[in-house]
C-alpha cells in the first residue's frame, strides 16, 4: 500500500476547502476493497471530521469491473464502435458509453490541467494551424457538424477541438423536407455555430500562447478565420498564412499537419469514419470521444513509432514524461 498524501479533503463543505481553515488529517486504518482486492488507505480530516479514502481521489471511484478501463479505453481510440467493444470486452453497451463519457471528462480536465502547467512554465510557442473537419449527428444531411482543431505545427500537439451545429444541406428530398420541419419545429432553426466554436477555440490558445510572444497562425481561406483572430489578439497577430484548400495535400506542403491531424481522427474514432453505422447520435457523445483522442494523441502516444521520440505533449512542454493508460486512468484531475 502506497504512502498516498491527500491533497485536500474530499468533502466539498469542508471548511478547508473554502480557506476558513487549514486541512488537518491522520491515517485511519484500510480495507481490502472487493472489486481488486487491492487495500486502500482511509483517512480522517480533523478538519470537518469526515472520514475518507485514496479511493475518494480515484478515477475508478465506485465503479464495477475497473479491470477492463484500459482496455476498453485503447479500443475507443483504435476505431472500435460501442457495441464491437461491449462484445470484446464482455459488458454491457451502456457499460461502454458510461465509461466512454466518464474517460472523455476525465481526458478535458487532464488536457487543461497540463495546458495550466505549460502557461506556469512560459506558455505555448510556435506556429499554430487550425482546420475544420465535418461529420454529423443522427442524419448526415439534417444535422451536419463542424468539428475545428487547433494544433501546433512541429509538435502536432492538439490545442483545442470542439464540435458545433451546422445547418441542414440543400436539395432535400420531399421527405428528408417533412423530417426537416419537424426537428425545426421541436427544437428550433438548425444555425452555423462554426464561428463561435472557432472562436472558442483561439480564446484557449490566446490563454496559454507565450507572454509577449507574437500569433503565427496557418489556415485555409475561410473568411471568417482573419476576423476572429484580430478579436482575440488584437496587435500580437505577427502573421497570418491563408492557403487554398484546395492545394495540394502531400507531404511538405504547408498544411500537411493540420490535415494529417485530421486524417488521423478520422481513422481512430469510430464516429468520424465516413457513411458506418458507428456515426455519433448525440454531439456531446462525439465531444466526448474526441478528447480521449487528444489525451491519447498528446499525452500518451509518441509523435511517431519510431523508438526514443516523445509524445507531442513533452514537445511543447506540458508533460514531463510519456503516459502510460493505467497511469492516466489512475487519479481524477481536480483544477
Amino acid at each position: 500500500m502506497s504512502r498516498f498524501q491527500p491533497p485536500h479533503c474530499p468533502h466539498p463543505r469542508c471548511p478547508s476547502r473554502h480557506g476558513r481553515a487549514p486541512f488537518l488529517w491522520r491515517r485511519r486504518g484500510s480495507y481490502p476493497r472487493k472489486v481488486d482486492g487491492r487495500r486502500v488507505q482511509r483517512f480522517l480530516c480533523r478538519t470537518c471530521g469526515r472520514s475518507f479514502s485514496t479511493q475518494s481521489f480515484r478515477l475508478d471511484y465506485r465503479l464495477q469491473r475497473v479491470h477492463v478501463n484500459p482496455a476498453l479505453f485503447r479500443l475507443l481510440v483504435s476505431k472500435v464502435t460501442f457495441r464491437q467493444a461491449a462484445r470484446l470486452l464482455g459488458i454491457d453497451r451502456k457499460t461502454v458509453a458510461r465509461r466512454a463519457r466518464l474517460f472523455g471528462r476525465h481526458a478535458r480536465r487532464f488536457h487543461e490541467a497540463r495546458l495550466r502547467a505549460a502557461r506556469a512554465r512560459g506558455g505555448l510557442d510556435g506556429v499554430f494551424q487550425l482546420d475544420e473537419l465535418e461529420t454529423f449527428e443522427t442524419d448526415r444531411r439534417l444535422q451536419p457538424l463542424t468539428v475545428p482543431v487547433l494544433i501546433e505545427r512541429r509538435s502536432f500537439f492538439v490545442v483545442h477541438v470542439g464540435v458545433g451545429t451546422l445547418p441542414a444541406r440543400g436539395g432535400l428530398s420531399a421527405a428528408k423536407k417533412r423530417r426537416k420541419a419537424e426537428l425545426e419545429r421541436l427544437r428550433g432553426k438548425r444555425r452555423s455555430q462554426s464561428r463561435a466554436q472557432v472562436r472558442v477555440a483561439v480564446r484557449r490558445l490566446g490563454r496559454v500562447l507565450a507572454a509577449g510572444a507574437p500569433l503565427v497562425f496557418e489556415s485555409d481561406r475561410k473568411s471568417t478565420y482573419p476576423g476572429i483572430l484580430r478579436e482575440v489578439f488584437g496587435g500580437r497577430v505577427g502573421s497570418h498564412r491563408r492557403v487554398s484548400s484546395r492545394a495540394r495535400r502531400c507531404p511538405g506542403s504547408v498544411l500537411f499537419p493540420i490535415n494529417h491531424t485530421l486524417a488521423r481522427m478520422r481513422d481512430r474514432v469510430s464516429r468520424l469514419v465516413r457513411r458506418n453505422w458507428g456515426a455519433s447520435k448525440r454531439r456531446r457523445c462525439l465531444r466526448w470521444h474526441l478528447w480521449m483522442w487528444v489525451a491519447w494523441r498528446n499525452y500518451l502516444r509518441p509523435v511517431t513509432v519510431a523508438a526514443g521520440v516523445p509524445t507531442p505533449g513533452v514537445i511543447v512542454g506540458a508533460a514531463e514524461r510519456r503516459w502510460a493508460v493505467a497511469d492516466f486512468l489512475r487519479w481524477r484531475v481536480t483544477l
